[in-house]
């Protein structure tokens, strides 16, 4: 007879005198699959919601603002000044270049008009200025995006950190890219060129917080977008209104209104991106 173990495959009888007990089962896999979930990329909410809501945005930039008010009045303040100097040169030069229809009786009594610059020419021009003073406003607002997030991690907001330009390089090709998307996008009569302005409203918020690549930053602006069209609409919108809104008394309103924008957009962004917000 053989010895190698008994016949029809069974297993082995555990030798005498050791643990007769069976092991435990493995344990159960975790819901949804095997193996832990993996983590969410860039614009997917954290589980359980993001904890967002209009009003707490709001209240939070209105809050920080106050609270570091002195700081932020004098970094807005050149921030206003210059992109109203650049405005002026802008749209000053658009004026130049461009002219209205000239109608008049000529002696015979026929009633001619001539010159003018043309639709289309005038849509282009009108384009490429908004872009060019778009590349100047995210450069220039690039500091104040980085203070805001200072803000969310519980740091104070300090003039001196809008004004560092240790990623400026990304800033500027980020902002040339977003300015000649735009740019197209104004030329097909307008609506383009503001979609383009929205799913890219986040496009320096990656670039200052983590340091992404100009594409890689503008993806998940947009990839942050669409995951999340409901909240991200409504901040556009209404934040938009907020920081429009500075402009009614002469201007000087934009002082508060935009700190207050960019450091809600600050808080939206880290909420959105799974990120903890300092109270």
């Amino acid at each position: 007879m053989s010895n190698y173990g008994p016949p029809g495959g069974m297993p082995p009888e555990p030798p005498m005198g050791g643990d007769s007990t069976p092991p435990p089962p493995p344990p159960p896999p975790p819901p949804g699959g095997y193996g832990a979930p993996p983590p969410g990329a860039y614009g997917a909410p954290p589980q359980g919601g993001s904890g967002w809501d209009l009003g707490a945005a709001l209240s939070y930039g209105w809050n920080k603002f106050q609270a570091n008010v002195g700081q932020i009045i004098v970094a807005a303040l050149a921030l206003l000044v210059a992109m109203a100097v650049l405005g002026g040169i802008g749209f000053g030069i658009l004026a130049a270049m461009t002219s209205d229809y000239e109608c008049r009786f000529e002696d015979d009594g026929d009633y001619v008009c001539d010159g003018g610059t043309s639709f289309i020419l005038g849509l282009v021009l009108y384009g490429l200025i908004t872009a060019l003073i778009m590349i100047a406003a995210q450069v220039i607002g690039a500091g104040l995006i980085r203070a805001s997030l200072d803000i969310t991690e519980g740091k104070p907001f300090l003039t001196s950190t809008v004004f560092r330009f240790d990623k400026i390089g990304s800033v500027i090709v980020t902002s040339l890219i977003i300015a000649a998307a735009t740019f197209v996008g104004m030329i097909l009569c307008y609506l383009p060129g503001l979609i383009v302005a929205f799913l890219t409203s986040y496009s320096l918020y990656f670039v200052m917080d983590k340091g992404l690549a100009p594409v890689d930053a503008i993806k998940a602006s947009v990839n942050l977008v669409k995951d999340n069209i409901g909240t991200t609409l409504i901040w556009y919108i209404v934040g938009g209104l907020v920081a429009g809104a500075g402009a009614i008394a002469c201007g000087v309103g934009l002082l508060v209104t935009i700190p207050i924008f960019l450091i809600g957009t600050a808080f939206t962004y880290k909420h959105l991106t799974g990120q903890p917000v300092a109270p």
